[in-house]
């Protein structure tokens, strides 16, 4: 085996021991401080569990010295044949186990024989029963409190009891016992992670969170423990068996490593937590199982082996760098120069794309300018008509009333002339007018966005259009629209929209009679509104997707562009073009822009 071999054998086998001696002292580590973070969380259960069982046991300890001290108790005592006197202690100890929660309340005289109970309505009731075997009567019998804990005879059922004399003329006449369920406090807890174990003086579990617990000692019983505990009927006739447990190691004081389970079962690992309650007989644990912090410790002990490796093969790296830095610098150095020429030539290549879309962009924008103005005119010559009437009507009315001038000055008679001259006058004004708004609508846009009041804007386009509203006998409602609503808008190019907008509305009523576009603005979420309504029949369905796309139409004269210039012209303005059909009948287009304020206007 040559040196160098040699050498790379004992460096592989150092950072394998390396790597073991890491996991190791790691997971010793985390292992530790995980259990002692789960010892705090037991004892913070143990606490609580212990309290709220103190708690409940302290709320029944002295219910029976009160209630024994009720008349009916000692009268039924007197006179335990009288039926009215048992009748009147059942309905009280009934009421008395409504009011307390009491699993049962009920009535023995000196033989230990129940004479009244709570559940004297049940079938399964404990009237005519004897506990006189039961510890609890025998401390009553003698003066004192008592307590115990065991399963029941008649109900089957767990239980706490606390009994105390009733007395009369100085002597005992009978015992009354409270019978508190210790099932309520199981289901209770019976949420946790973690189990919660009662068991009495023999380790006999019989309050528990895992039913297969029940009636199981942790402790080992001799055959006489088995024939003792039988004899004391605390668990009548259930069978007491023994789960396996086994001491795993000691944490504290009052916390211990487990192994519990089953017999004949795998055993799981807890972290057992335990509390004595002298006063009660009991001995309470909180087991925990251990199972997520192995888990928990295998996680960070892997995590820090991962970086351990990481760190080595970092090393490692950098090892292999130093001895390829040279070949690196002179590839590097090389690929540098290639480098610099195809960035001299891409960056060539770009410019000469850059300048060329710059070009494409320039023309694509003075063809949609074209576009627009063309569209200007195309709409002008569609109301041509109806723009020619409106000249036409004033230029006969000019020539009638010269006409008459001339006859009027015939004969002499000023006054009159000169009222014919103020209404050529007039008419005069209306057709100067009329073709200002013309000169005015036809011009190229400027293409600026400014802050502008959109009542003057549709007042203007509405005035456009009257000659074909007015031809067609089209009522135009204007009520809706708010006199000052802002927006950042080409007023030229909105009106141009607006005029679309109308003269489409015009044509969607056609001869209809009664005919009426409703126009209305309003402000929302930060939206300027604009709604063109007409009353035609509205947009079929299937239409309402391709009604904006370039070349769509559903008119026979038609070329399908003004919907779709006049929602490029409102997205240009940071806006929206919408449509749909209204319940009432007819069709909604509306025009959505950013709104703006008065002061922006004003700047």
């Amino acid at each position: 085996m040559s040196s160098r071999i040699k050498s790379q054998y004992l460096s592989g086998m150092l950072v394998v021991a390396v790597l073991v001696l890491t996991f190791w002292i790691t997971w010793s580590v985390s292992w530790q401080q995980n259990l002692h973070e789960l010892e705090q969380g037991n004892q913070q259960y143990l606490e609580q569990f212990s309290s709220h069982l103190d708690s409940r046991l302290s709320r029944f300890r002295f219910l029976p010295q009160l209630v024994a001290k009720n008349n009916l108790l000692s009268n039924l005592m007197k006179d335990p044949d009288s039926l009215s006197n048992v009748q009147a202690v059942n309905r009280f100890l009934e009421e008395v186990n409504q009011i307390t929660g009491a699993s049962d309340t009920y009535l023995m005289n000196t033989t230990g024989l129940t004479v009244a109970a709570s559940n004297w309505r049940k079938q399964r009731t404990f009237v005519g029963e004897n506990f006189s075997f039961r510890p609890y009567f025998a401390l009553a019998m003698q003066g004192r409190v008592g307590h115990y804990f065991a399963l029941g005879t008649t109900s089957k059922e767990r239980g706490y009891y606390f009994s105390y004399p009733v007395r009369y003329a100085a002597g005992t006449v009978g015992v009354l016992v409270i019978k508190m369920d210790l099932a309520n406090i199981e289901q209770y807890w019976s949420n946790q992670n973690t189990q919660f174990v009662v068991t009495d003086p023999d380790g006999v579990i019989f309050i528990t969170t895992t039913p297969q617990w029940l009636y199981r000692s942790i402790q080992p019983l001799s055959q006489q423990d088995m024939e003792r505990i039988k004899a004391t009927f605390r668990y009548t006739d259930a069978a007491v068996g023994q789960l396996t447990y086994r001491h795993g190691g000691e944490v504290s004081d009052n916390s211990r490593i487990v192994e519990m389970g089953l017999p004949g079962l795998a055993v799981t690992s807890y972290l057992a937590s335990f509390h004595d309650m002298p006063e009660a007989g009991w001995s309470v644990q909180v087991l925990t199982p251990l199972h997520e912090l192995n888990g928990a410790s295998l996680v960070m002990s892997l995590a820090v082996l991962l970086l351990v490796i990481s760190v080595l093969s970092i090393a490692l790296l950098l090892r292999l760098r130093r001895k390829r830095q040279q070949e690196r610098e002179r590839i590097h150095q090389e690929a540098h120069k290639q480098l610099e020429q195809k960035v001299s030539e891409r960056t060539h290549d770009l410019e000469n794309e850059i300048l060329l879309h710059k070009e494409t962009e320039k023309t694509l924008r003075a063809t949609q300018d074209e576009l627009i103005q063309a569209a200007k005119l195309a709409m002008v010559g569609e109301m041509s008509a109806s723009i020619s009437h409106e000249l036409n009507n004033p230029l006969a009315a000019i020539r009638s009333y010269a006409d008459n001038a001339r006859q009027l000055l015939a004969r002499d008679k000023g006054p009159k002339v000169d009222e014919n001259l103020e209404r050529i006058a007039g008419l005069t004004e209306r057709m100067a007018k009329i073709s200002t708004q013309l000169k005015f609508f036809s011009r190229k846009s400027s293409g600026r966005l400014e802050p502008a009041n959109l009542n003057p804007v549709i007042q203007t386009a509405i005035e456009i259009t009257s000659p074909q509203h007015r031809e067609k006998n089209i009522q135009i409602d204007t009520h809706g629209v708010a006199p000052a609503i802002y927006a950042a808008v080409d007023s030229n190019q909105l009106e141009q929209v607006l005029i679309n907008l109308i003269s489409n509305a015009f044509h969607a009523i056609g001869d209809e009679v009664d005919g009426q576009v409703s126009i209305s603005t309003e402000q929302a979420e930060g939206l300027a509104l604009i709604h063109v309504d007409d009353s035609g029949p509205g947009i079929d369905e299937k239409d309402l997707s391709r009604i904006f796309e370039p070349f769509f139409t559903t008119r026979k004269s038609g070329l399908g562009l003004g919907l779709s210039i006049s929602a490029r012209i409102i997205a240009g303005m940071n806006g929206k073009l919408s449509a749909r059909n209204l319940t009432e009948g007819g069709a909604r287009f509306t025009i959505s822009l950013p709104s703006s304020s008065q002061s922006d206007d004003n700047n």
